[in-house]
């Protein structure tokens, strides 16, 4: 029923050789900016898995920035270039781990009712906060408190997410599952808030196991559905 995840490999296609010597030397410095954007590349590739290790072993209080940077053979001042809060790179970090999980999700789910789709969804980005719990609870909380740049980039971040559950919302209404006239994103909006309400009060304890806070989840989603159907109004 579930397909393996699929990867795209990135295809790049070599420039021919020109030769005007203008032009060679403009491919020259195409060549040198591409090896400065692998090196950068390297570097934020040593960061992340410096960080990743030191944060799943020894936690992220325990952890400081000098032992990453030491970690990841650079100097304290290139980890700042990179990321200028330790929690930064926490967030980075976890949003990465997230986005995978969503996009794996997305990619083998079996076309179903809405329900069940969602379900499928959220017990994939469960578990992918299941699997470091401690770390979610710090991740979850930097998150509600960051601001500025970092706040606006962590919005749009969960807008991609609110953009993709609306879709779905969006071909369930086609199918006749939903009233179709009520907005799709509005809705996305609603199920996202109702997973995110979920995801808090189960990892600050308030809901004692994953499998009641799954629970809680599917009885909310289906009281929401019922406001959602045809027959709402």
């Amino acid at each position: 029923m579930i397909e393996p995840n699929r990867k795209l490999a990135n295809v790049c296609t070599p420039c021919g050789k020109l030769g005007a010597d203008r032009v060679s030397h403009e491919s020259g410095s195409g060549e040198r900016m591409s090896r400065r954007e692998r090196r950068k590349s390297e570097t934020l590739r040593r960061i992340e898995e410096a960080g990743w290790t030191l944060f799943t072993t020894r936690g992220y209080e325990a952890t400081s920035t000098r032992e990453i940077a030491d970690a990841a053979d650079i100097a304290a001042g290139t980890l700042f270039n990179y990321f200028p809060e330790k929690r930064s790179l926490l967030i980075h970090l976890m949003q990465r781990e997230i986005d995978a999980a969503a996009s794996q999700a997305f990619d083998t789910m079996a076309h179903s009712t809405l329900e069940e789709e969602l379900t499928y969804l959220f017990a994939a980005l469960t578990q992918c906060y299941a699997k470091q719990r401690r770390l979610s609870r710090v991740f979850i909380k930097e998150l509600l408190f960051t601001d500025g740049e970092r706040r606006a980039k962590s919005a749009a971040w969960t807008f991609d997410l609110v953009k993709r559950i609306g879709a779905l919302v969006r071909n369930a209404q086609q199918r006749g599952e939903l009233d179709p006239s009520i907005e799709p994103m509005a809705a996305a909006q609603q199920v996202f808030s109702t997973h995110y309400f979920g995801l808090v009060t189960w990892l600050g304890g308030t809901i004692p196991s994953r499998s009641a806070q799954e629970e809680q989840f599917r009885a909310s989603l289906r009281l929401l559905f019922r406001g959602l159907g045809r027959n709402a109004a």
